[in-house]
């Protein structure tokens, strides 16, 4: 057990104890406890003691380091001398010890960055551009604790930014209303809870990595509740009558005008669009395709002895599941006249085939331009203001894909065949695909015996 003694000039105790060798032999040490008080020096010596002697019987080539280490630790905390940045140097250089590698330590900000720059090697591009633009406003949303210790978001913190996303916040219209004075009430564009509800599950992600990384303990975004997503809009279908008027529309020319105004007036390229839009029409009513998949179909999805469309949707593509789905009569019409003289690599629909989804020509305004022409209500829900929040339809091209599930439900088809068709996995997420008619939910009713 170690004893005290005192050195000459010194007002310090000094601890002396034996510490035992891996050899055998025993090694007399003496070590200043830095304390003055008698009794205080004696609790300091034998912490001294014990510690010597743990690192005296550890084996390992790089057991004495890691004790040096340690030591040094308590002697700096014994002088009140470790402070945040000195300890997070010995932390590290303990942690190169043990793994070879010193160990990292991330703000926020600098934490997204690697981790965005690592998803980018597999995330898909629209994938990525909701990863950064949900990332971006969590830092921005930060402020200056962006550039804080990556351990010190709390989850009161992501429940907050969730929150404020719901309640309309974005960068921009926090600026904007900083400069107003204070008299002036800010416009609040407020979101749905779907909305807010995907913030927070890509900024969880975020955390997710970090905690596979080691860097922290637990996630900030564990345990945190979901806002229940009752003001989402539901979508709604078309009806048969509807999709026809659909097809006819996007044959006539006219629509187009509205879209490329001043643009391609070329007739044959004007034609050709007609065409393939009234093909891509077909297959987003009877296959239930997405608009992006429907443009990138070529001729080898197509089986016209099988009569079948076979495709790998671009939004499961990672599952690499494909689906098969039976042409239905109208669809075979259609394309059996335009394969004549096609390989199997040439687009289905050429004229569409490299067009984007977005922007003033993308896929979903030209469809917006049919749907005018054809005087089918895309049934506003949501007004959408300059600089704030956009516009939201119940009917889009994605209502295609509703209305299929629904005709089919409608005319009594399992919802195990009509998953399969459209390729839903969850019973959940199909069933917001499917929309009864009242004359079918009265079928059913009516199957009940009267009493």
């Amino acid at each position: 057990m170690a004893t005290l003694i005192k050195r000459p000039g010194s007002k310090f105790w000094f601890a002396a104890f034996d510490v035992p060798q891996p050899d055998g032999t025993i090694r007399r040490l003496k070590k200043s406890t830095k304390r003055a008080k008698r009794s205080e020096a004696m609790t300091e010596a034998i912490r001294i003691e014990e510690l010597e002697c743990t690192a005296g019987a550890a084996t390992g080539e790089n057991a004495p380091k890691a004790y040096a280490i340690l030591a040094e630790a308590a002697a700096a905390a014994a002088k009140g001398e470790l402070s945040e940045a000195r300890a997070r140097d010995l932390i590290s250089r303990l942690c190169e010890v043990s793994t070879g590698e010193a160990l990292r330590f991330y703000t926020v900000r600098t934490w997204a960055e690697d981790w965005l720059k690592v998803k980018s090697v597999t995330g898909k591009p629209a994938t990525m551009a909701r990863y950064r633009a949900h990332i971006a406003a969590f830092l921005a949303w930060l402020g200056t604790k962006a550039d804080g210790k990556l351990e010190r978001i709390t989850r009161a913190d992501v429940r907050a930014f969730r929150d404020a996303i719901r309640d309309g916040w974005t960068e921009g219209v926090a600026k904007a209303t900083a400069k107003r004075s204070k008299a002036t009430k800010a416009v609040v564009n407020h979101r749905t809870a779907k909305t807010a509800n995907h913030y927070a599950v890509d900024v969880a992600g975020l955390f997710r990595s970090a905690m596979r990384e080691g860097l922290l303990l637990a996630s900030p975004c564990a345990a945190l509740e979901r806002l229940p997503e009752d003001d989402s809009t539901e979508r709604e279908v078309f009806t048969v009558a509807e999709v026809g008027l659909l097809v006819g529309g996007a044959g006539d020319a006219a629509w187009q005008d509205e879209i490329f105004s001043g643009g391609l007036t070329d007739e044959k390229t004007r034609s050709a669009r007609c065409a393939d839009w009234q093909g891509m029409i077909l297959v987003g009513f009877y296959a239930g395709a997405r608009i992006g998949d429907c443009a990138r179909l070529t001729w080898s999805n197509v089986n016209l002895a099988h009569k079948t469309l076979s495709f790998m949707p671009a939004k499961t593509s990672r599952k690499k599941k494909r689906l098969e789905v039976p042409l239905h009569p109208r669809l075979m019409a259609f394309l059996e006249p335009r394969a004549k003289d096609t390989d199997k690599d040439s687009p289905l629909f050429p004229a569409l085939f490299k067009t984007s989804i977005g922007g003033r020509h993308g896929l979903s305004s030209q469809f917006i331009a049919i749907m005018e022409h054809a005087k089918i209500d895309r049934r506003n829900v949501r007004e959408g203001t300059k600089g704030g929040q956009r516009a939201q339809h119940a009917r889009s091209f994605h209502a295609l894909r509703h209305s299929l599930t629904s005709v089919l439900a409608n005319a009594d088809v399992s919802q195990e065949i009509r998953r399969r068709i459209v390729g839903h996995e969850s019973a959940e997420v199909h069933s917001g695909y499917t929309h009864h008619e009242r004359e079918t939910l009265a079928r059913a009713v009516e199957k009940m015996p009267s009493v």
